[in-house]
């Protein structure tokens, strides 16, 4: 049975709880509270996409609490308030850190219900983000559903207000309030965060799978993506990202720890590789250690090759267009073995097979994340079968499946240097992706052809005239990717402020043409605006982003809307669109779009910045030096 007692009120028989909730205000404003974070990783890759803080007190005489012990005393006092504004400002200015130095990831930050409802909320998360320079959607606020039935209406203006200042808003603990889907449907949030009961009982009980199922579906039908909270194991993590889960959180992938660690617990930091003594001679390389999952890594390797078998023209396709990507003459698609790299796909060269011990691809499957070394020069692979055929520059992309375990590595090399940029190793990653859907049974060859045409495009920006041509071919490849009925590049003209159709491609209805936009109204446009992330909406008819009327008036069933984000923030926004409601779109073609949107951007802001240096006036010279 549920307590009735307030827990801001606890029984007079518990003078410990008193006691705590009289020390709470006072070890605040002393410092003793702390911040842990728990990571939070893609269901597809397990690539950590944010972290979630948890407060901690580390009280003088009881040692480290948890929120459990003193948070829910603050429930309903102006402590609360005070608590959640010190977590909030605490996460944002650590999440900055992290991003200045290179991880990309968001902060989520728990709402109490007192806060929700407080006046001054709106202004503390302005503050909070300009202070930190947080782009929008890096801050993520998690609302339960109880604090929102109090005043829904209320609470839903307050969640609109708060997206709008640059916020995402999650519905936290899902399935377990008593939300009801008139309330869910206008509510604006863009994240539901199933409870952990649910996806705890899910790999054991039918029933808890189908109730996640139907909850993941209602999400992505109204636009939401999908967090399961509590995965605890690798059986439960396979199943809801098999339920359609987007994003997982739980203590399979890791446990709430101080900031420092966050980016150096031993299962998320590259493998700490050995280093030879100064000046030492090499012998030959470094072996690479044998991880101590070691024999079910072999084991799925021996899948791969036999699955590979008979899908050498792929391989050969996608290895052929790694390597003009990275301007390199060789590529493959190697698979490590117990004691050798098998090279398949081979674009260059005719080499089959290598030693591991020295390979840089044993190295790649350790640090399970993008490794770039000179091969000569590097111990680990000096004086291994890659150097000693002459390779210097080597860039090794791993192949994860859904479980985010290595099904091998997608390799570039090159006898001589090479530069690979920040956006090359995202198309090498995109393509990466295909080969995972390849080999893990999903038909990857019509994808591949579409991915293919659309990075050809990217070799037509250099030539293309000024900004507006560089959106123009950008534009017409991501309509040939994605192949939608219509699409509609949506910008500001010069000199006005409100964003309007710029052009057409496609079966464009008349209607869109010239038409208006409102940044902060409800459309896909209006959302990839203030998110400065791609949206997805498969059917417009019970989406919540998306007003119907409009979708009705230009014939939208369903729409993909993809930021052009420069430098100096959103330029464009393609807005591809339906007139059927579609079950899906495989996300490496979303990938794919939003890969030639960030092309495009960098493009855009390279152009400006040489426009700004030709328009500058010459500097003066400065006085002869005696």
């Amino acid at each position: 049975m549920t307590s009735l007692i307030s827990p801001a009120a606890p029984p007079a028989a518990d003078p410990a709880a008193l006691a705590l909730q009289a020390e709470l205000p006072a070890a605040i404003a002393d410092g003793q509270l702390r911040v842990h974070y728990q990571r939070i990783v893609a269901a597809g890759t397990h690539r950590v996409v944010g972290v979630e803080a948890l407060v901690r007190w580390q009280h003088p005489e009881h040692g480290l609490l948890g929120p459990g012990a003193f948070v829910p005393l603050a429930e309903g006092t102006p402590t609360m308030v005070a608590l959640t504004t010190w977590v909030l400002e605490r996460a944002a200015a650590q999440c900055a850190a992290w991003r200045a130095a290179g991880h990309d990831v968001g902060v989520s930050v728990n709402l109490s219900a007192a806060l929700v409802h407080d006046p001054g909320l709106l202004g503390t998360v302005r503050a909070v983000l300009a202070e930190h320079r947080l782009d929008p959607g890096v801050l993520t606020l998690e609302v339960t559903e109880t604090a929102l039935l109090a005043d829904p209406c209320g609470a839903a203006a307050v969640l609109a207000g708060l997206r709008a200042a640059g916020a995402r808003v999650s519905l936290d603990d899902f399935g377990t309030g008593y939300t009801s889907l008139t309330m869910l449907r206008q509510l604006e949030v863009d994240e539901l965060k199933i409870d952990r009961t649910f996806v705890a009982a899910a790999a054991q009980a039918p029933v808890d799978a189908a109730i996640v199922r139907a909850l993941v579906d209602l999400a992505h039908r109204l636009s939401m993506e999908v967090v399961a909270e509590g995965v605890e194991d690798a059986r439960t993590a396979e199943l809801v990202r098999g339920l359609g889960a987007d994003v997982l959180q739980g203590f399979h992938f890791a446990r709430p720890v101080p900031a420092p660690e966050v980016f150096t617990a031993a299962d998320a930091a590259p493998v700490d590789f050995p280093r030879p003594h100064p000046g030492a001679r090499l012998a030959g390389p470094t072996p690479a250690p044998r991880p101590a999952d070691e024999a079910e890594r072999v084991q799925l390797a021996r899948r791969v090759l036999a699955a590979a078998t008979g899908s050498q023209g792929l391989l050969r396709r996608t290895t052929a267009l790694a390597a003009g990507l990275a301007g390199a003459e060789f590529a493959s698609f190697n698979v490590v073995g117990e004691d050798h790299v098998h090279l398949l796909g081979a674009h260059g060269h005719s080499f089959t097979r290598v030693a591991r011990d020295g390979s840089p691809c044993a190295w790649t499957v350790l640090q399970r994340d993008v490794l770039e070394v000179d091969c000569a020069e590097d111990h680990r692979t000096a004086r291994g079968d890659v150097a000693t055929a002459g390779v210097r520059h080597y860039l090794g992309v791993p192949v994860l499946d859904a479980l985010g375990r290595v099904l091998g590595v997608l390799c570039v090399y090159d006898r001589l240097p090479l530069t690979v940029d920040a956006a090359r190793r995202e198309q090498l990653r995109l393509l990466a992706g295909v080969l995972a859907d390849h080999v893990e049974g999903v038909e990857a060859a019509g994808q591949l052809d579409r991915v293919h045409a659309i990075l050809q495009a990217t070799t037509e920006v250099d030539r293309a005239d000024g900004e507006s041509g560089v959106v123009d071919v950008l534009a017409r490849a991501v309509h040939d990717l994605t192949r939608p009925d219509f699409t509609v590049l949506v910008g500001r003209a010069a000199g006005e402020a409100r964003w309007t159709v710029l052009t057409g491609y496609g079966d464009a209805p008349r209607a869109v043409d010239g038409a208006g936009y409102d940044e902060h109204g409800r459309s896909a446009v209006a959302r990839a605006l203030a998110t400065q992330r791609p949206v997805w909406v498969p059917d417009t008819r019970t989406s919540s982003v998306v007003d119907t009327d409009l979708a009705r008036r230009w014939g939208a069933a369903a729409v993909l809307a993809v930021p052009v984000v420069a430098a100096d923030g959103a330029r464009y926004v393609l807005s591809q669109c339906w007139r059927r409601p579609q079950p899906d779109l495989p996300a490496v073609l979303r990938d794919a779009a939003f890969a030639a949107a960030s092309f495009a951007a960098h493009a855009v802001t390279a152009r400006s910045l040489r426009a700004t240096a030709d328009s500058a006036p010459a500097a003066l010279p400065g006085p002869r030096s005696a």
